[in-house]
């Protein structure tokens, strides 16, 4: 008797699990559309405030990387390669169950902390003259400033 409780808890915890992850894509698929028709774009701080987010040139800086091309990697969001590892170490650790997830936990907490700070360097050196932190002037908050300047 024990065990069919067991099985069915198991199945209604399999079900959720499906459910909440249907509703996690879905907010994310309306997140996306509505993001893109309001500013062009999925990012939010750009487009709606006009200025990068610290992961801005973190996908094409994957790209060249797996391309080989180191400087361009670093040269586009230096801590993208960095994140990219630790959420496959996170990753692997919850969902496969190997290794350490405190450990895990802290490396993802020190990349986070690093890729904030080489942001703000960046930010410091490079912002509006060199993409990929260049100022996005057809940003929602631009837009609505333009309209306000007109009457």
């Amino acid at each position: 008797m024990d065990r069919t409780k067991y099985i069915n808890a198991e199945k209604k915890h399999k079900r959720t699990n499906v459910g909440f992850s249907v509703l996690l894509l879905s907010l994310f698929a309306v997140y996306c559309a509505v993001m893109y028709a309001m500013t062009g774009g999925l990012c939010a701080l750009k487009g709606l405030i006009g200025i990068p987010c610290p992961g801005c040139g973190g996908t094409r800086a994957l790209l060249h990387l797996a391309r080989g091309d180191i400087s361009g990697c670093i040269e586009l969001n230096p801590s993208a390669p960095l994140i990219f590892l630790c959420l496959l170490n996170q990753i692997r650790v919850n969902y496969f169950n190997r290794g350490n997830k405190q450990l895990a936990g802290i490396l993802l907490f020190v990349s986070v902390v690093i890729a904030l700070v080489l942001y703000l360097i960046r930010m410091k050196l490079y912002f509006p003259y060199r993409e990929p932190y260049v100022f996005y002037d057809n940003s929602l908050l631009c837009r609505i400033l333009r309209a306000l300047q007109i009457k």
